[in-house]
């Protein structure tokens, strides 16, 4: 048995370790020793050029052979004042570069960087490995830390700049990163047990929360898919099933919903997943990159999670909360600690037969699972989104700075009837997101029979009038006009919105900097039958794209239509269209062809149909035998409040 320093991977980077590691043989399995602990983890083959230095990324291939359709690039953008320099993971640069200026240092700009004044902070964080390769250790341990990591610590404190360590671990990893924490200014951690484990040593540590950028983990996917697909569930316990036999005896037990079981954090090599039953086997794709894996994500219903009371769950936290942001809901077998950020948002169930109902029930109600997943998706974005996080680095640096405004909701609502002012306001008034304001455009020729007393003016509500003679689209640029918002988003007086549309309409934009938010028209209400029905074959995933594939698959119903407010300042719809103006509107952004759009899965918003359909700027009856229509049993109210939806 040789012992080197080798490299261990980390999704599709090599982890470098400072430890003792020893490889069997017949080059199963490495065998490491650190603090008399012994642990093993499959190993993927590979030519090394030399023993001495670690595994670089072109060395290694993952092995899921799968292509990752193009994202258009989100335009969320760095909003903090704070300048940081970075050294640590790939994960945690993503996860402060869309919020604030981030500059990954290496030992060869670093002392420019800070005696240049470049930037007004350095983060480092513990993790196994290292984003730029450059600086040849793990900064988990900082004892292993050799001159040029020390002297870049003097030099930023001689230069007055705070020093801010990211100490991500459990209590198991404190003695690693304890003295990283004694060094630093400020030290922050993850989970509940690290920071006991570091006050039991004497030192203090802040508690901060695990967050998720969602500029990469934001639920639009990147195909436009106008048809739901079969539910899609995902488990990253490929390594782990090969290790454990109760494990892939509870992934075996999933097996008849067609799992896809990969490796996001271990590169497993061939030979070794041969190793599992046929079942699993045939479930597995390898080792997936950390694209491949942000589409999965994007991509699959729900994320299988086996939990073990032995083991700390390290990067199962932060996978769960990627998923979860990503719209894909996360169902934990077995027990996981009181403490454990997932009870927040995921789905624990003790029994693996209790998660089998659970992903049957998924399955037959695809209304009722997405909404619910919605739900979450909702929570993981309000409370545990990146800028919350960067902004408490950010004031150790200036503890004034404030929290990220916004984005500011322009509701424009145009209506030529009168005796539907009520319901605009209650609607409107019902709203979730609180930075909104109202201006409805009303289309009349006589302003004296429109009882305006109900009005809050001197809050965020407001009433113009138009002459009759023109169109909804003159309404909405008129309403832009009049607004302050960041988005203008148009909500028709005669169709139905539920409580959070405008609130997830403004999560989906802040995410992706968005140029156009919307959504197929997929449940249609008819007033005088009370019938609620709806299109299965528009109701999809949620899926971002540029607006060049707006005529490709691209298109969002007017009802529904969020803008941009400056875009819609300088390129609005058309003012005489009394019928079409959104699809012109459509068209004028698609010549653009570069603008970020993003299309949400059609529930929160429902169609408002009267038999009378000359009272309808958009004409088109519904037959008794169309067969793009089914009936849904959910009463309206339910449909619109996912609460009542799941009871």
């Amino acid at each position: 048995m040789a012992t080197f320093a080798i490299g261990v991977f980390s999704g599709e980077r090599p982890r470098i370790a400072r430890y003792s590691w020893s490889l069997d043989t017949d080059c199963s399995n490495i065998r490491c020793e650190l603090f008399m602990s012994v642990f093993y983890m499959p190993y993927q083959h590979l030519t090394m050029g030399s023993t001495n230095r670690p595994f670089r990324p072109g060395q290694i291939e993952a092995s899921a052979k799968f292509e990752v359709p193009a994202w258009p690039a989100s335009k969320r953008a760095p909003w903090l004042p704070v300048r940081f320099g970075f050294i640590g993971s790939r994960a945690g640069f993503d996860l402060l570069r869309f919020e604030a200026p981030t500059f990954a240092l290496t030992p060869r700009n670093a002392r420019q960087m800070i005696e240049g004044g470049l930037i007004d902070a350095l983060v480092i964080e513990a993790a196994p490995d290292d984003l730029m390769q450059e600086w040849g250790l793990s900064f988990l341990d900082w004892t292993s830390a050799g001159v040029e990591a020390r002297d870049l610590m003097h030099r930023a404190a001689d230069a007055g700049m705070p020093r801010i360590a990211v100490l991500r671990g459990g209590g198991g990893e404190a003695t690693l990163f304890a003295p990283l924490a004694t060094e630093a200014d400020h030290a922050f951690v993850m989970e509940d047990a690290a920071q006991n484990a570091l006050r039991v040593m004497g030192i203090k540590a802040e508690l901060i929360a695990p967050a998720m950028q969602p500029a990469l983990f934001n639920g639009f996917a990147a195909e436009l898919r106008t048809a739901s697909a079969p539910s899609r569930f995902l488990s990253l316990d490929l390594a782990r099933a090969i290790e454990d036999p109760s494990v892939a005896s509870v992934l075996d037990g999933i097996m008849p919903f067609g799992p896809t079981l990969c490796s996001a954090d271990l590169v497993v090599r061939k030979e070794r997943v041969g190793t599992l039953t046929a079942t699993l086997l045939g479930a597995s794709i390898g080792t997936v990159t950390s694209e491949q894996l942000r589409h999965l994500f994007a991509t699959s219903d729900v994320l299988v999670q086996v939990a073990r009371p032995d083991r700390e769950p390290g990067r199962d936290i932060q996978h769960a909360l990627n998923a979860v942001a990503s719209r894909c809901a996360v169902a934990i077998v077995g027990e996981i600690d009181a403490q454990d950020p997932r009870r927040a948002f995921a789905h624990v169930f003790p029994d693996p037969s209790e998660l089998r109902t659970f992903l049957s029930r998924f399955t037959l109600d695809q209304v009722s699972a997405h909404s619910h997943t919605r739900t979450l998706w909702r929570k993981v974005h309000s409370s545990y989104a990146a800028d919350a996080f960067a902004l408490r680095l950010a004031r150790c640096v200036d503890p004034d700075i404030a929290a990220r405004p916004g984005p500011r909701a322009t509701v424009v609502t145009p209506t030529y009837r009168p005796d539907r002012l009520g319901q605009v306001l209650e609607t409107f008034r019902s709203q979730s997101w609180g930075d909104r304001e109202l201006v409805v455009v009303a289309n009349t020729d006589i302003p004296a029979e429109w009882n305006t007393e109900h009005l809050e003016l001197v809050e965020n509500e407001q009433i113009v009038f138009l002459p009759r003679r023109y169109g909804p689209g003159a309404a909405l640029n008129l309403g832009a006009a009049r607004g302050t918002g960041d988005y203008v988003l148009r909500m028709d007086d005669d169709d139905y919105y539920g409580c959070h549309y405008v609130e997830d309409a403004m999560l989906g934009a802040r995410a992706m900097g968005a140029d156009l938010v919307g959504q197929h028209a997929c449940f249609y209400y008819y007033l005088d039958d009370d019938r609620l029905v709806w299109r299965p074959n528009l109701f999809h995933r949620p899926t971002a794209y540029e607006s060049s594939n707006i005529g490709n698959g691209g298109h969002v119903a007017g009802f529904s239509h969020c803008v941009r407010r400056s875009l819609l300042l300088e390129d609005g719809y058309h003012d005489h269209l009394h019928g079409g103006a959104d699809v012109a509107f459509l068209d004028k952004l698609a010549d653009r062809g570069d603008l970020v759009c993003v299309r949400n899965d059609g529930l929160n918003a429902v169609v408002g149909r009267r038999s009378d359909i000359r009272s309808h700027t958009w004409q088109t009856a519904l037959g008794a035998d169309d067969a793009r229509y089914k009936a849904l049993s959910a009463p309206l109210d339910a449909l619109l409040d996912e609460d009542l939806l799941m009871r």
